[in-house]
């Protein structure tokens, strides 16, 4: 029998990979505990609250994930352009690999459930917060000034957010490569 913590995190483990995949709406309970292999008293006893409070540490787990990946990459590369691009790189990578149905983790709750949940609303704000001060304190760290630092992660995580949509739709990666191009050339003007 599985501990209590590796149920838990199972659970949400499934929960973020179903959500990013089909949405918060269109994930249903019984998938959550189909794809984590726990048992239903489980869910019940680490998520008494239910669905809304496995959503939320859902995108938490997912939104940390990518914050991660991105302070990973300012920590790893040699300048601002490298920095980028192995953001733009490692995300059309990841969405390449689950077939195009596996966008940003964040956004299609984002979209479909953050107006209607106070508790997911501020789930995906928060995500979307820390990538986007990530991103920032990267360019910072390649010596882009704070003033054109906050400006240029906003326009970064615009720019990838929407080119990961255009190519989960299109099922391809051009609008990933496309992005990255765009990108250099931000970072070129910041500089």
């Amino acid at each position: 029998m599985a501990k209590a913590s590796d149920s838990k995190g199972k659970t949400l483990a499934a929960a973020a990979r179903l959500f990013r995949r089909q949405g918060y709406h269109g994930t249903a309970l019984h998938d959550i505990l189909a794809a984590g292999g726990s048992p239903r008293g489980s869910l019940y006893f680490h998520f008494p609250k239910g669905k809304e409070e496995i959503g939320e540490a859902a995108l938490t787990l997912a939104g940390e994930a990518v914050c991660q990946a991105i302070a990973h990459a300012a920590a790893t590369s040699e300048n601002a352009e490298i920095f980028l691009t192995r953001i733009a790189r490692g995300m059309a990578s990841d969405l390449e690999k689950s077939g195009y149905t596996e966008g940003c983790p964040i956004a299609t709750t984002a979209l479909e459930a953050s107006a209607q949940s106070d508790v997911l609303g501020a789930a995906t704000r928060t995500a979307f917060q820390k990538w986007e001060n990530e991103i920032k304190r990267g360019l910072e760290r390649f010596g882009i000034k704070t003033e054109e630092a906050e400006l240029a992660a906003t326009t970064v995580l615009s720019q990838l957010e929407g080119a990961l949509l255009l190519a989960r739709t299109y099922r391809s990666l051009e609008p990933m490569h496309r992005a990255e191009q765009a990108l250099k050339l931000l970072v070129r003007l910041a500089k």
